[in-house]
């Protein structure tokens, strides 16, 4: 008797699975689109101010919503990096700034440093504080309540290293670190997709630079290294 595999027995290759995701979301955008208009046609026409602060909201979950969708489908598409020499000090500058905007909360209990001169690297600067936003943004997600976050840059054995260090007493993980974003869709986080590593090291590896994390002296570290300086 002739027997056939259960859907979650079956291999789909990536590609697939990333054009699924695109086609995906851009139909549910598109149907997200089309609420949106009509939540603005009601927002001309109602009067009354409790209906229209109703409309705002729901205007902004839907524009949240979408945005959700379009970080999903972006991390299953290759990485392209377009590197062009920065000075290490502007690198982390930059990431200061975006740390402020993206999690204006956890800034205020983030440490940066860096110790940088004139060295220079060349980088996708866009895409590389992408990276380090992944990694920040799990860090945050997966501390205590108040446990301050390091963010450090250094060159080390001629390379750049950006690293984020957060403190932990203990610490266990299912997957072994060294793992850590090899693959997508490997999540302990309940909600989670499992992607913002994978793509952070996606990232790291399209500039020939690499992802680590380790567990040090209490610390769980991961390092985003970057080809040497120019």
């Amino acid at each position: 008797m002739k027997t056939s595999l259960l859907p979650s027995e079956k291999l789909v290759p990536l590609e697939r699975v990333a054009k699924f995701i695109r086609q995906l979301t851009h139909d549910v955008r598109n149907g997200l689109s089309a609420i949106d208009l009509e939540t603005a046609f009601i927002a001309e026409i109602a009067t009354d101010e409790e209906v229209l602060a109703e409309v705002r909201k729901l205007r902004e979950m839907v524009a949240d919503t979408a945005k959700m969708l379009r970080n999903i489908s972006q991390n299953f598409q290759p990485v392209t990096v377009h590197p062009i020499p920065w000075a290490v000090a502007t690198v982390m500058e930059e990431l200061h700034k975006r740390l402020q905007s993206d999690f204006p909360d956890e800034a205020k209990t983030t440490e940066v440093e860096s110790r940088f001169g004139a060295e220079t690297v060349q980088i996708d600067l866009n895409q590389t504080i992408s990276a380090v936003m992944a990694v920040l943004r799990n860090a945050f997600q997966f501390r205590k309540v108040g446990a301050v976050v390091k963010i450090a840059g250094v060159i080390r054995d001629g390379q750049t290293v950006i690293e984020v260090r957060e403190r932990k007493q203990e610490f266990q993980s299912e997957t072994p670190l060294e793992e850590w974003g090899l693959e997508p869709l490997r999540s302990t986080r309940p909600g989670g997709y499992g992607l913002g590593l994978y793509q952070a090291r996606q990232v790291a590896e399209a500039q020939e630079g690499s992802l680590e994390t380790s567990f040090e002296e209490n610390e769980l570290v991961t390092r985003i290294i970057l080809p040497g300086e120019e």
